[in-house]
């Protein structure tokens, strides 16, 4: 009979705590902005990027194992 009220409590304290971590979660950070806690971050991000990149590579030599021509 409730079950529309019971939804929408359940997303607000969702909501409420999600954005509770959210807040802390950028708290932390601003106290990391720095020289050194930049050059951190993009260090990380384009670790990232090199290990998607190598990835996809590895995934496309695994689908085409004699290379990328179709025929003799």
């Amino acid at each position: 009979m409730f079950t529309r009220l019971r939804w929408f409590l359940y997303g607000v304290v969702a909501t409420v705590i999600v954005t509770g971590l959210i807040f802390q979660r950028a708290r932390s950070m601003k106290q990391r902005l720095d020289a050194e806690g930049v050059a951190r971050v993009l260090a990380a991000y384009g670790a990232d990027v090199i290990e998607y990149a190598g990835r996809r590579l590895q995934r496309s030599a695994d689908r085409d194992p004699e290379g990328s021509g179709s025929g003799p």
